[in-house]
């Protein structure tokens, strides 16, 4: 790692910079630490999965609140899952294979999938990217200069590539000018995703199916954590319930309390089960978007040697995030 200095100040510099360390961000960091590029990686949350984080329960257990699996169909998805397999990072969920997807989940959680995939990478937590400005060293190519949300430097790199849903990445492209065309793109995204109500729960041991995807409920699936390969199997069964876009879009807004209450409820309708504990409910405001509908997984500026990649720029779900980050990889390769 190298530093070059900005006035009084002496910022790292890499290579590249990659924001948001979700599966996108980390697959782009484990791809470009492979060619021996320097990497940095950096997220405002404190570890790394973004909508594949897992929510720690106690210091022993943990549920996986966002994506709860994920469904591979195309071939180096379906590789990468197989080489995480016998890496002991991931195992298929065979329960909810069917006969052209394979489902895989992260073991013992869905995290430890992008805490795998970002190895060694130099990994800043905790930081909340807000401008982007370029620089000029004497007798070098302009740079980018990565400030916080208070203004203050932390990175400077060579390449960029934004791994954020697009409401968050227009919010970051809109600093610099020379990113319109790239904006542009992130703000047609911003008006397509889905906002979503997720919170977990225990029950006695039952007999009904590991996914449920109920009809005219404001729950849209409920998945047994504890089902899934190499979680804890004690005499509960344990609960991730995931709200309807339509209905978290009337009530958004609302008080958690009242969130609770009604989703509890709605579960007991469902299951006729009686609910021996549960968490908060958490509210994901950029849960899923809707297909991309684009020539490219992936938007690129080879000018301004900035990227972005995500779920929303293809296919909308966890496994476009993967195809996401392995095509623009791809096209930066092809394009040296």
């Amino acid at each position: 790692m190298n530093t070059l200095s900005t006035g009084q100040v002496h910022t790292p510099t890499f290579d590249i910079a990659i924001i948001g360390a979700g599966l996108a961000g980390s697959l782009c960091a484990h791809l470009l630490s492979q060619s021996g590029k320097t990497v940095c990686v950096i997220d405002k949350s404190r570890g790394s999965g973004g909508r594949a984080s897992s929510k720690r329960i106690d210091d022993d257990l943990s549920c996986d609140l966002g994506t709860p699996y994920v469904v591979a169909k195309q071939p180096e998805v379906i590789e990468l899952f197989k080489q995480l397999t016998k890496e002991h990072v991931a195992a298929p969920w065979k329960q909810l294979n069917k006969a052209d997807t394979q489902a895989f989940v992260g073991v013992p959680k869905m995290s430890a999938i992008t805490r795998h995939l970002l190895g060694n990478t130099h990994f800043i937590t905790n930081i909340r990217i807000q401008h982007l400005e370029q620089i000029t060293e004497k007798n070098q190519q302009p740079h980018w200069q990565l400030r916080d949300d208070k203004y203050q430097p932390i990175v400077i790199a060579k390449t960029i590539i934004i791994a954020a849903p697009a409401p968050q990445a227009a919010s970051i492209l809109a600093t610099h000018s020379e990113l319109a065309v790239l904006l542009l793109r992130a703000n047609q995204a911003s008006a397509s995703y889905q906002s979503q109500w997720a919170m977990w729960l225990e029950t006695d041991t039952c007999d009904l199916n590991a996914l449920i995807e109920p009809k005219n409920s404001p729950i849209k699936r409920m998945i047994k954590d504890n089902y899934k390969p190499m979680r804890h199997s004690e005499k509960i069964d344990r609960w991730v319930i995931q709200t309807h876009p339509d209905w978290t879009k009337q009530h958004l807004d609302h008080d958690k309390e009242w969130v609770t209450q009604t989703l509890l409820q709605a579960f007991a309708d469902i299951t006729e089960h009686r609910v021996l504990k549960h968490g908060e409910p958490h509210r994901w405001f950029f849960s899923r978007f809707t297909e991309n509908k684009g020539n490219n997984a992936f938007a690129w500026s080879a000018e301004n040697n900035v990227g972005l990649v995500g779920d929303w720029l293809c296919q909308g779900d966890a496994e476009g995030a993967l195809l996401s980050a392995f095509s623009l990889i791809q096209h930066i390769k092809d394009s040296k």
